[in-house]
């Protein structure tokens, strides 16, 4: 009796594996198209939380930000397989945009981000910032940070980055998206897969990045919002439209898009004279000592007439000289007008370039020493 039931139920097992590999090559029980991604894993660790601490130029002074982190979730973030699983057909855009989002929202990573939250409000209650200030805090800190690529690098968690105090595009840029998107601001990233490179936007009322609808921020050095990055490691410039990822569901936007602009118009304007200017400069250099040899010589030639008493010559030699000293100050003086506009906008250029953290007090420059 025994037998026989082992005997069916070993036939039906039979029987229901081959319906079942029907169904699945039929595609009945093929999983869902889904993406899975990776998350941390904090590790079990009685070691104290690890005290991270930055300082960074802002505005007039110098910010220190300084906050714990959970060593037992920075340890997991780092030794997190970052390896993202693809169930069904789902395009790279997507796998790619869901990976990211799961990176920066990671829940284990909550912590450090009211504790930079917590920082950041302090400052700009005590300095009175507005909230686009507020924006330009958290984007510096994170452009201060130590730009660092690897050969095989894969993208860091924010926790990583904020604890090593480095990171390249991607990674600086999901810790920026993370910090933005928590204070309430429509963020996205930005990835611009040709040029392997990435960038976050944010809302604005003015500057929008080509057709995104969204201001650009470039995280691997310091530079104003809406600013792009003139030129990418390797000499090349961004040149593909971004994919774009939203991170969170904020609503705030940056309303100082038209300072920016104007900005860094006055920086473009200022570059292009100063080329201009600087051949002119040089040929003007040149000839005006060609004018002061020959006047020397000149001079040199009537001392010799008056010594030998050859004072008629001297005298004759007079009006040659004095023609040639007016002539060459005629060009001196057309030399100083074009050197004093050359130090005007080399002047607004570097001032700019040197204080590309503090975009109140440089839009109030601009203003006052527009290029000419």
């Amino acid at each position: 009796m025994t037998n026989k039931i082992k005997t069916f139920f070993i036939g039906f097992l039979f029987f229901f594996a081959i319906a079942v590999l029907a169904m699945y090559l039929s595609g009945l029980l093929l999983p869902h198209a889904s993406v899975v991604s990776p998350h941390i894993v904090p590790l079990s660790s009685d070691l104290p939380p690890l005290i991270s601490s930055h300082s960074y130029p802002f505005e007039l002074g110098t910010i220190t930000i300084t906050v714990p982190v959970s060593n037992s979730v920075y340890l997991g973030a780092k030794n997190t397989n970052k390896e993202v699983i693809i169930y069904g057909n789902v395009s790279e855009d997507v796998w790619v945009a869901e990976s990211y989002r799961s990176m920066v929202n990671d829940p284990a990573q909550e912590d450090m981000y009211r504790a930079l939250a917590e920082e950041f409000k302090k400052i700009k209650n005590d300095k009175g910032l507005s909230d686009d200030e507020l924006l330009e805090l958290m984007t510096t800190f994170v452009q201060s940070l130590r730009y660092e690529t690897l050969t095989d690098n894969p993208a860091k968690y924010p926790v990583e980055t904020v604890v090593e105090g480095s990171g390249d595009c991607d990674d600086k840029s999901l810790l920026l998206a993370g910090l933005l998107s928590r204070e309430g601001y429509r963020v996205v990233l930005m990835s611009f897969e040709p040029e392997e490179h990435m960038a976050v936007g944010v809302a604005a009322d003015d500057y929008l990045y080509k057709n995104t609808g969204y201001t650009y921020i470039e995280t691997t050095n310091i530079s104003f919002v809406g600013v792009p990055t003139d030129e990418l490691k390797g000499g090349f410039t961004l040149r593909s439209n971004p994919v774009i990822v939203p991170i969170g569901n904020g609503t705030k936007g940056y309303t100082s898009g038209k300072e920016t602009r104007s900005i860094n118009s006055a920086y473009i304007q200022s570059e292009k004279k100063t080329n201009e200017l600087e051949p002119q400069l040089k040929n003007l250099e040149s000839d005006l000592r060609v004018r002061q040899d020959r006047i020397t010589q000149l001079e040199a030639q009537m001392q010799n007439l008056r010594s030998s008493g050859n004072i008629q010559n001297y005298n004759a030699q007079v009006p040659v000289h004095n023609g040639l000293v007016s002539e060459y100050n005629t060009h001196l003086s057309t030399y100083r007008a074009l050197f004093t506009q050359y130090e005007k906008n080399a002047g607004v250029h570097n001032y700019i370039l040197e204080h590309n953290f503090d975009r109140p007090g440089v839009y109030a420059y601009v203003q006052q020493n527009l290029p000419v």
